[in-house]
């Protein structure tokens, strides 16, 4: 008996394979449930012919011939179809596209998929029917078949049973939570196939189940079970980014506190994201508040966590300058204790008890402390500075009258300088860059306002009065600060008879032999080399058994450009007060040791006396009756 379906052959739907395979399962799916489909749905692939069935459950034939009907339709909630509609079309586009021959068998009925001449308005169409045959003796079997089909196909067949939802699903690892609104669950190792749905932008890490049936993916070790979903669109087959973070939301509001738990750790790295807009359809950032709120209501996983993260710190959304000023000192104080030892993250975190990124570093004495310049050498040294950037910056720098000093005391500060600026009418200067702020206090460390700094504490004084020009991050100060520079290279005299003030003055003040007898340069190239074969020899003495000298009077100071020829330049010869030994040996000891510089290219202090039992070498010897490294000053006895 033959019964028109009612789809003529020429409907303009197209299915490929796998969504003609996934249809045809799908009845079968529905039929048994999630729960038993596993152990329920049998199939085989002989003699180039796909057979799939389940026992025990039949169901009429009348349900396939209309479309939109459908016993599922009535109770879509627990179905993976709900349209009414998969089976008819998957039937006219295997027989139609890929000459498939569909039989089908179930309880007294069985029938094959074929074409037929049917006149409407007195023109023939093609159009699609059910060669029913009626059998004596109903089966308790369901079975439809699929042919011919090759071995491709077949692969294809398996891998669309892996886009259904199922607890045996060998994409499903451990499983984190399960109820009746969904199921979430850890990614197995076995790879998402690449003809499975894939979200764009989130990888094949992690799968996304919807309405019982993989349609997208997510970019973690995850695998999201929503069974409420169900898409209103029959011809979009794969998530949207932002449906994905829908199905993160709604899973984050009912799974377990456990669940959330391990949720959380996988989402880490968008702990401390927070919204870049208003209305933000692809942020994360509301689930990460809803799997923190769910922990931070159950006082077990609240302890299992905090004891397993102690270090995270929480940081909220700055608001005005001040507070900005206070997350940029406190971000400079955190990048120098280490990339791992804190872990940052939104302000919900301190639902679980953390604080504050600022309260930390607070804690810590990481703000920066200053106090007003006091003794006479410190003041001596900002005197210095300021006479360098007046004689070398002339009509660079632009200030109304001289910004007040003060010193950073806090040895734990994370700032070598600072500057307190005030908006001002923009200037230009000589070069044109526009002048923005006025410079009210400028801070320097004390550590760097020692007696071998002086290009340490120059440098950090120009940055600090560069912010004129603007922030750090602008342009405008970005390039005053290059412009500085190359001031600075074209003004090498004036900064070495600063750099001799310098010394001068922590001479006087921290007393030592008389500054006319001790201190002397020299710039030759014929010295320069000969300071470096002196270098080279020492290497090889202390390779032979010689050793260094923790106490000695003579330092070598390098500060060396990038190429050799240029050295003479930048190169210092002095005679080391003898307070000055033991930290000037400290300070080439460790840099050298820990490799943190190397002589041909950073500078450094290194000492250069070597003694053996025998013998004695020294080397580098500076007096004031002769230029340093002359012959006559270097000796072996």
């Amino acid at each position: 008996m033959i019964i028109p379906v009612n789809i003529v052959k020429t409907y303009p739907v197209h299915w490929d394979e796998y969504n003609i395979l996934r249809d045809f399962i799908q009845n079968f799916y529905d039929a048994v449930g999630y729960r038993k489909f596993n152990e329920s749905f049998h199939y085989s692939f002989e003699n180039n012919t796909i057979s799939m069935w389940i026992k025990d459950i039949s169901f009429s034939f009348e349900w396939l011939l209309h479309i939109g009907a459908s016993t599922k339709t009535l109770n879509s909630k627990n179905n993976a179809g709900y349209f009414g509609e998969g089976f008819k079309i998957a039937s006219l586009c295997a027989a139609r596209d890929y000459d498939w021959n569909i039989h089908m068998a179930s309880g007294d009925w069985n029938f094959k998929v074929q074409f037929i001449d049917h006149s409407i308005d007195n023109q023939i169409v093609e159009m699609m029917a059910y060669d029913l045959n009626k059998v004596e003796t109903p089966s308790d079997t369901t079975i439809l078949t699929v042919s011919p089909c090759y071995e491709d196909t077949f692969e294809l067949f398996k891998t669309v049973l892996i886009s259904f939802y199922y607890p045996e699903n060998p994409l499903f690892g451990e499983k984190l939570w399960e109820g009746s609104e969904g199921a979430v669950y850890l990614r197995s190792n076995t790879p998402i196939p690449e003809l499975l749905p894939c979200t764009k932008d989130n990888g094949r890490k992690g799968a996304v189940f919807c309405g019982y049936q993989m349609l997208g993916t997510n970019p973690f070790d995850l695998v999201l079970c929503l069974h409420a979903y169900k898409k209103n669109d029959r011809e979009r087959k794969t998530l949207y980014a932002f449906d994905v973070v829908d199905v993160f939301e709604e899973l984050a509001y009912y799974c377990s506190a456990k669940c959330a738990m391990v949720m959380l750790e996988k989402m880490r790295r968008f702990w401390s994201s927070y919204q870049r807009k208003r209305i933000d359809i692809y942020s994360l950032s509301t689930t990460i508040d809803l799997l923190v709120e769910k922990i931070s209501r159950d006082d077990e996983i609240r302890k299992l966590f905090t004891e397993k993260y102690p270090n995270i710190l929480c940081i909220k959304k700055v608001m005005n300058i001040e507070e900005r000023n206070m997350r940029v000192e406190a971000r400079s104080w955190l990048e120098k204790q280490g990339e791992k030892k804190y872990i940052l993250a939104k302000k919900t975190f301190m639902n679980l008890g953390y604080i504050t990124l600022e309260e930390c570093c607070r804690q810590n004495d990481g703000f920066v402390r200053a106090g007003k310049v006091i003794e006479m050498k410190y003041q001596r040294c900002f005197d210095i500075l300021f006479e360098v950037s007046k004689d070398v910056f002339a009509d660079f720098f632009i200030l109304d009258s001289r910004p007040e000093c003060k010193i950073i005391t806090n040895t734990t500060a994370c700032y070598s300088g600072m500057a307190s600026l005030i908006k001002r009418t923009p200037v230009k200067n000589k070069l044109g860059i526009a002048v923005r702020y006025g410079i009210q206090i400028i801070y320097l460390h004390i550590e760097d306002l020692k007696i071998h700094l002086f290009f340490k504490a120059l440098s950090v004084f120009i940055h600090e009065l560069c912010h004129m020009f603007g922030g750090d991050s602008s342009k405008n100060f970005s390039y005053a600060l290059s412009e500085a520079i190359t001031i600075l290279l074209y003004n090498k005299e004036p900064i070495d008879a600063a750099n001799k003030k310098w010394i001068e003055n922590f001479i006087h003040y921290e007393g030592g032999q008389s500054k006319e007898n001790t201190w002397c340069s020299h710039n030759s190239t014929d010295c320069l080399q000969k300071m470096w074969s002196v270098w080279r020899r020492s290497q090889i003495l202390s390779q032979c058994g010689y050793s260094l000298r923790s106490r000695t009077h003579i330092v070598l100071f390098f500060c060396p450009r990038r190429s050799p020829e240029l050295w003479h330049s930048k190169v210092r010869v002095y005679r080391m007060h003898p307070a000055l030994a033991a930290e000037a040996h400290h300070i080439f000891r460790t840099r050298t040791e820990r490799r943190q510089y190397e002589p041909a290219y950073v500078a450094h202090l290194c000492m250069l006396s070597i003694s053996r039992a025998d013998k004695k070498l020294s080397i580098g010897g500076i007096f004031p009756s002769c230029d340093p490294l002359c012959s006559r000053c270097t000796q072996q006895k």
